[in-house]
């Protein structure tokens, strides 16, 4: 068969190889394209992931440089401010209110009237002791003239007497004017010790009067209630018009300058603190608005209930007004160093119990082990890893790791 036709065998197998040969070339075609679309997007992705670690991709942080300067360690505690003085003005006699002179909030004067309750009855009693008093005083002049006058007459009968008793021993006067005249002197002798014990008895009468005087003053001066020292009225709780009773309270008399934190330290932390010693008082727990201040004494014993030892701080006047009852921080300097490496506390961080900071060489971080020292607020003392002039990464760190790009931002 082979023999007998061979141009159509021929014919067919050069045609099925034709079509073979064209579905080749067609796949080919097909891969061809569909190869350079698959490169030319991995390119595409290649070049932007180069661009983004380039450019976008770089950590935005906030700089700042290590620095050289002072620093000191302090004892943190807080408190309360206390006034210089705080006392409860109490009434120290019954009486009906007649008059409210100060409100809340008044400062006041030592000595300026506060309140005054009635009085009246304590005039009318001063009066009457004084007529008497002046009675009295009237008396015991009328006795003393009585006695100094028996006392003349006394001296002179003495000396008459002498005289007549002469006259009698040399016959020249009877024996009768002799005793009449010693009788004589036996009435004035009599009237002058009489009128001696007058003289006591009125000295008596007026001293006892001068003292009811004192006393009926003492009563009247109770009336008015008056401030013992210069101050705040920080509470009234007194009424026109109301009656009070002995020891009723009427206000609450403040002295603000100066004012006191009491702080409480443990036993081994006092013996780092001695009088007068700086410390820095801070407003609230923001500390804000802070002022200076200085230990102002210790106290020698420690509380057996809390372990702790009482210092009082005392502070120094200022502007701002800091008042009794405010929460405040006190930070008491124990020592000071000079020219130490200083890097604000927020560029910190911590891991496994270690301290780190993230340091900007070029474009790229790197971290670093520190060795801190004293602290501050918003420092911290660098004792090892840091020299002074580095840029140290202090917002953004949380976000880097070693070698990471970073670009500088505003802060």
């Amino acid at each position: 068969a082979w023999n007998k036709h061979p141009m159509s065998v021929r014919v067919r197998v050069y045609g099925f190889l034709a079509i073979l040969a064209i579905l080749l070339a067609g796949w080919y075609a097909v891969n061809q394209y569909y190869f350079a679309d698959d490169v030319a997007r991995a390119n595409s992705k290649q070049t932007a992931e180069n661009e983004r670690q380039s450019g976008d991709e770089a950590v935005p942080v906030e700089l700042a440089t290590a620095k050289q300067g002072p620093i000191s360690s302090y004892l943190t505690s807080t408190a309360n401010l206390r006034p210089l003085r705080d006392v409860v003005l109490a009434t120290q006699s019954d009486g009906l209110v007649k008059r409210v002179l100060v409100e809340e909030g008044d400062f006041v004067d030592k000595e300026q009237m506060l309140c005054l309750l009635d009085d009246s009855e304590f005039l009318i009693k001063l009066k009457l002791t004084e007529q008497k008093l002046a009675q009295a005083r009237l008396q015991l002049e009328k006795a003393r003239i009585r006695e100094q006058k028996a006392e003349v007459q006394i001296v002179n009968t003495h000396a008459e007497l002498k005289r007549k008793q002469r006259a009698f021993a040399e016959k020249l006067v009877s024996e009768e004017e002799v005793a009449t005249l010693r009788y004589r002197l036996d009435e004035l002798e009599h009237d002058e010790r009489v009128a001696a014990s007058e003289v006591r008895e009125f000295t008596h009468r007026v001293e006892e009067l001068e003292a009811e005087i004192e006393q009926v003053k003492l009563e009247l001066s109770r009336t008015r209630i008056v401030a013992p020292f210069s101050g705040y009225i920080t509470e009234r709780t007194v009424e026109l018009g109301q009656t009070v009773r002995n020891l009723d309270s009427l206000f609450r008399l403040g002295a603000f300058s100066p004012l006191y934190a009491d702080v409480h330290l443990s036993e081994l932390d006092a013996h780092r603190v001695r009088p007068g010693q700086t410390a820095m008082l801070s407003l609230g727990s923001e500390g804000s608005v802070s002022i200076q201040g200085r230990v102002l004494r210790i106290s020698p014993i420690v509380d057996d209930s809390t372990g702790t030892v009482k210092v009082t701080v005392e502070l120094a006047p200022s502007k701002h007004a800091f008042k009794p009852g405010s929460f405040v921080r006190v930070d008491i300097e124990t020592d000071s160093r000079l020219n130490v490496v200083l890097i604000p506390k927020r560029a910190l961080l911590e891991e496994d119990g270690e301290n780190f900071i993230f340091v900007a060489q070029g474009d790229s971080a790197r971290r670093r082990k520190v060795t801190l020292g004293y602290e501050t607020a918003r420092e911290v003392e660098v004792r090892e890893g840091v020299s002074v002039g580095e840029s140290i990464v202090v917002a953004g760190q949380g976000n880097l790791k070693e070698g990471a790009k970073i670009r500088e931002v505003e802060s």
